[in-house]
């Protein structure tokens, strides 16, 4: 694995899920000793790596630009879950309030386009990770467990076909389909959480997921590992369709062993048609 030629302090910004500690192991196998920015409750896991760990117990842009020029980052990763309910909040600092109303559109997209723009005004060049993690990228065709039902590849292609109209607007980077219909579409609250509501309502489908064809490659990939699988179970989910190319599989050899064990199809799919 390489990284970018090595040019200036390099930091990652970690929030929650598995994906940060996997480009951290990377990174510094390769020789990077970053400076972590840990937006997540297990932050003491990250010690274990042995680089400087800066535990963000609230996200306040001020003091995070401010550090990050104090320290003299001039790369920047950035991986993980973080809530964007922020946005709502009151008390944000004066850089959130001040990129949230400079947004006609505030989804994921424009917000961390907006977050990154700042980021580079600062000479931070923020770095992309999928090319750290090239074998994380799924591949088409089947990828894991059972070979899907005829009934779930007609669930699929209907999944992927609303997800082209729907992803170009910036929400909807999953959905669930049972019998050709739309049950449940990934919003704030995460693909778990989506899957959890469809479970309540059909109690069995498929779960297709992509990625919005001019997202910044950057940042936000969508990722897939063994917690959605699980969470499928629950829900009594028999298909998961992931677009080839734009969806990072976490731990592909864990996935494989659950997806038999539960089994769930996993298949790697062409991009979704857009409208």
């Amino acid at each position: 694995m390489r990284t970018s030629s090595k040019k200036g302090k390099l930091a990652l910004v970690a929030g929650e899920g598995d994906l940060p500690l996997v480009i951290l192991k990377n990174l510094v196998a390769s020789g990077e000793t970053p400076v972590v920015y840990a937006i997540r409750p297990d932050w003491q896991d990250i010690e274990a790596y042995g680089v400087s760990v800066i535990p963000v117990k609230e996200i306040n842009l001020v003091k995070i630009f401010g550090s990050l020029v104090f320290r003299r980052i001039k790369r920047l990763l950035l991986a993980g879950y973080v809530s964007k309910t922020v946005i709502y909040d009151d008390s944000a600092d004066s850089e959130i309030k001040g990129i949230v109303a400079g947004l006609d559109d505030r989804n994921d997209h424009a917000l961390l386009g907006a977050v990154i723009d700042r980021v580079e005004k600062l000479g931070i060049s923020v770095l992309g990770y999928d090319s750290i993690l090239p074998d994380m990228i799924a591949p088409e065709g089947r990828i894991a467990g059972p070979e899907p039902s005829s009934s779930d590849l007609v669930d699929v292609d209907y999944g992927r076909a609303v997800l082209g109209r729907l992803l170009p607007l910036s929400f909807g980077q999953s959905l669930v389909v049972c019998r050709r219909s739309v049950v449940a579409v990934e919003a704030m609250e995460g693909t778990d959480e989506t899957v959890k509501r469809a479970g309540d309502i059909s109690g069995a489908g498929v779960l297709v997921k992509g990625m919005r064809a001019d997202q910044d490659r950057r940042y936000d990939i969508p990722v897939v590992g063994t917690k959605t699988l699980d969470s499928m179970s629950e829900s009594g989910l028999s298909c998961l369709a992931v677009e080839a190319g734009n969806v990072l599989i976490m731990d592909r050899e864990k996935l494989s062993e659950a997806a038999s064990r539960l089994g769930i199809s996993v298949i790697g799919v062409a991009s979704c048609p857009s409208s």
